[in-house]
């Protein structure tokens, strides 16, 4: 039986951002000729399964920020629609055909990801593969979990000249069988010789315990006009479409995966209305929170939009005179339960675009006016934007 400690669960559970580029090799087994051990040693259920490697990225994942210890993470997808939330499919070699291939009803696609000391280390050896009960810190009741190990792999020749830089090599595992439960959990060994656990299991947060509001309780009191800036170049940020989801999003099966509060710091008291009321210069802390008890992915941090309601609709009050426009990665950020992403800016028109990836670029026109804003996050689950709100008095 696999051992997993709390502290892992909470520490190595979140998978990282995953930049693809260029050609990747697909690496397969055959059907009833599975590399290593198809079993899993301890599983009690044959599985088959087979290898994508995705090969390295240069970018630092999530996971490698935190814990040092940390050799790796590992996520499970259960749909296509979950797999294509990591990847741009259709850019990736070979990929989008290995993905239609994939019958979800019987199989269940893994994301491992580990470390190296440079770049030759760019794929993974993935091996024993299987369905074992794996035991949650000191509980002695045990949970069924895909487990199985991966390794960083060198595989350089003599020929090869190895760039020095930390890299960071990754796989799809797809593994198929009856009754796959909804965990893994691996042990992964890095490019240094380092061997931990790593999995997808933990506790739920509960969405009504996290501090902050998701709206004011009133219709807003003041509306402004429509946004006008008086430069003929400037170009306003996109923003999100009316039909937000207002504090929480929900998974496939309808339970809360993501949920986001506002806060202000400024304010201790029990009030609402009053606890969602800003003057100029106040900081505005915005947190969104993983309250699913399994991994949740969503795109960076930067896809967000701040827009105040005029007489012509949610309107962000941020735009740009810049030529290049407004630029986003596709990366994809997995967040282990309870972790998520933390906004927090001051209500000036240099503190509201201070911290955004395209602050150099990013300008308020005209000045922000009183009345109702939103903050939506458009990287989360499904179609609509995650949104909270609050009103700007002046």
């Amino acid at each position: 039986m696999t051992r997993i400690s709390r502290r892992t669960l909470l520490t190595a559970g979140s998978v990282g951002a995953l930049t693809l580029t260029g050609c990747l090799d697909a690496d397969t087994a055959e059907e009833g000729d599975p590399p290593g051990d198809d079993t899993g040693g301890s599983g009690d259920e044959d599985v088959t399964y087979d290898v994508f490697q995705l090969g390295p990225s240069l970018s630092r994942p999530d996971w490698a920020a935190g814990d040092a210890e940390t050799v790796g993470a590992v996520g499970l997808f259960e749909s296509e629609r979950e797999v294509r939330t990591i990847a741009t499919v259709d850019e990736v070699d070979e990929l989008e055909a290995w993905l239609e291939d994939t019958d979800f009803d019987e199989s269940a696609i893994l994301l491992v990801e580990t470390v190296g000391p440079n770049t030759c280390y760019d794929e993974l050896e993935v091996s024993d593969v299987g369905i074992s009960p794996v035991s949650v810190g000191d509980e002695s009741d045990a949970v069924a979990a895909i487990t199985g190990t991966a390794t960083a792999v060198d595989t350089s020749d003599e020929t090869t000249v190895c760039g020095e830089a930390i890299t960071y090599p990754s796989a799809l595992v797809r593994v198929t069988g009856g009754d796959l439960p909804p965990m893994a959990a691996f042990e992964i060994t890095n490019g240094w010789g380092d061997t931990g656990d790593v999995d997808t299991i933990g506790g739920a947060v509960d969405p009504d315990a996290l501090p902050g509001y998701v709206r004011p309780p009133t219709d807003p009191q003041t509306v402004p006009d429509a946004l006008d800036c008086e430069d003929d170049d400037f170009r306003r940020h996109w923003s999100s479409d009316d039909d937000v989801a207002w504090g929480e999003v929900h998974d496939e099966d309808g339970g809360p995966a993501l949920a986001m509060r506002v806060q202000n710091p400024q304010y201790d008291g029990d009030d609402v209305t009053r606890a969602l009321e800003f003057e100029r210069g106040d900081e505005v802390r915005v947190s969104m929170r993983n309250v699913s008890d399994e991994q949740v992915y969503t795109g960076n941090g930067n896809k967000y939009g701040l827009e105040v309601l005029t007489a012509d609709g949610w309107t962000d009050v941020r735009g740009t005179t810049d030529d290049f426009g407004f630029e986003y990665t596709d990366e994809a950020l997995g967040h282990a339960p309870g972790d998520g992403f933390e906004w927090t800016f001051e209500l000036t028109a240099d503190g509201v675009v201070g911290d955004h990836a395209n602050a150099d670029r990013l300008e308020v026109c005209p000045d922000f006016p009183a009345g109702r804003y939103r903050f939506a996050f458009r990287g989360a689950l499904g179609d609509a934007s995650l949104a909270v709100a609050f009103d700007f008095v002046g």
